[in-house]
């Protein structure tokens, strides 16, 4: 197998979509996660998937941790590779008000979710640049139009495009393809846990999309991969919505 796809946030609803469907294509994929994966399809595909236990959060702080993950990855990716996809799918999603966020708090959302993917693609440069590999940083439709109680979360995705475009800057004329993908209103355990406290509303979000629905992670994951498909370096330091049309829609008085 000399396709590889090193995917973080694996075992997460996008992020276990992601896994399957570059399995399904012959990938061998990489899961870096904190948590096991449940995704009992994986059994069938046994030889073509490794899972990687790893805090993010500490990837992003710690040196010789973060050496020693990299050094990991490595050992997996087979002698000379055809192609090597990384998917940054982890995030952190802290909802706080403004009164009640700590440091802690903005340090955790921009480890992982903006930090920790820098990290990753500078350590796998080479391989990257070796086998005109592709990046794809999975932002948010927060990072454009948000709400009340998701200030760290839609400032580090803000972030995570602008790290899309300024990798794209230094990193294309190698040959690598970067770009970013801004989810909506996707039906994973994360959002849901927006919607703890009124799953009314959760229902409701399905007609405020003009597609009349919320995405599901194979959505996500099939868009994700439609792009890291696409030949040529031409395309970078983009960011595709996938939103359901929901960022082209109004919402006033009249």
């Amino acid at each position: 197998m000399s396709e590889v796809a090193v995917i973080t946030g694996s075992s997460g609803g996008i992020g276990a979509a992601l896994v399957q469907t570059y399995m399904d294509d012959g990938f061998f994929v990489i899961g870096l996660d904190r948590y096991p994966s449940n995704n009992t399809a994986i059994s069938d595909y046994a030889s073509s998937f490794a899972e990687l236990d790893v805090n993010l959060h500490t990837f992003a702080k710690e040196n010789s941790f973060r050496a020693k993950i990299l050094q990991k990855i490595r050992g997996l990716i087979p002698v000379k590779p055809t192609k090597l996809v990384i998917v940054n799918c982890a995030a952190e999603q802290i909802l706080k008000s403004v009164p009640e966020i700590s440091w802690q708090d903005w340090e955790a959302s921009f480890a992982v979710n903006t930090v920790a993917p820098f990290f990753l693609v500078q350590g796998l440069v080479k391989e990257l640049e070796e086998t005109s590999g592709h990046v794809i940083n999975v932002s948010s439709i927060h990072a454009k139009l948000t709400k009340a109680n998701f200030t760290c979360y839609a400032a580090s995705k803000s972030a995570i495009e602008a790290l899309t475009r300024s990798l794209a800057l230094e990193l294309s004329q190698k040959g690598i393809s970067i770009n970013a993908v801004a989810p909506a209103a996707i039906a994973t355990d994360m959002l849901r846990a927006g919607f703890i406290d009124s799953p009314e509303k959760l229902q409701e979000l399905n007609s405020y999309h003009p597609s009349k629905s919320i995405g599901t992670p194979q959505e996500a994951a099939s868009f994700i991969k439609a792009i890291t498909d696409h030949e040529g370096g031409f395309l970078t330091g983009a960011v595709l919505d996938i939103d359901g049309g929901i960022s082209a829609r109004l919402y006033d008085p009249f």
